[in-house]
């Protein structure tokens, strides 16, 4: 009775752990897209901020914005 219980306890830490490793792995991808994001913004405005070079005719992007 004793091993069935310890088991049990076994197996309810492995499928809690597994969840908290799923848990931290979708938390990791938000902040990685999250983080991309802010990224291109501050590209971005440091590109346009620059006024002594036209990047407006080598950075196509530029103008989608």
């Amino acid at each position: 009775m004793n091993e069935a219980n310890k088991q049990k306890q076994r197996n309810r830490h492995t499928r809690d752990a597994t969840d908290i490793n799923r848990q931290h792995a979708n938390n990791i991808k938000h902040e990685n897209v999250a983080r991309h994001a802010r990224a291109r913004v501050q590209i971005k405005s440091e590109v346009l901020e620059n006024r002594q070079i036209d990047y407006s005719g080598h950075m196509m992007w530029l103008r989608r914005f």
